[in-house]
């Protein structure tokens, strides 16, 4: 399927990439690739973004700042940056702490593109 190869391919362009999740609006998994995360994990981490992406979304309507495009969270154990995608899907990258965060922002752009492109 289209949507493993683009989560693989996030995965090599990404150093210090970790996982990457695809989810559909009610926050269910629908393909990921994972480099140290158990399955679980991943698909945990990608349904809290779904919450946290809900309520960012909330929040820049209410401050009029338009549409939430995307979320990043960084802690002392790793990165989390997450994508808006069409008909309410969402792509979230998990990385180690240092991970190039610019670096990761272009490779996701590029990557929630062709997932628009590929969702049907």
């Amino acid at each position: 399927m289209a949507f493993q190869y683009l989560l693989n391919n996030l995965l090599v362009d990404v150093p210090g990439a970790q996982g990457a999740i695809f989810l559909d609006s009610e926050g269910e998994s629908v393909e990921f690739v994972s480099r140290s995360a158990t399955p679980y994990e991943l698909k945990l981490e990608g349904a809290y973004h779904g919450i946290f992406l809900r309520q960012a979304a909330r929040i820049t309507g209410l401050m009029g700042a338009g549409g939430l495009e995307r979320l990043a969270i960084a802690g002392t154990q790793m990165q989390v940056m997450s994508r808006v995608l069409k008909d309410g899907y969402y792509l979230v990258l998990v990385m180690d702490p240092a991970a190039p965060a610019a670096l990761a922002g272009e490779a996701l752009t590029r990557a929630s593109a062709a997932f628009n492109r590929e969702i049907p």
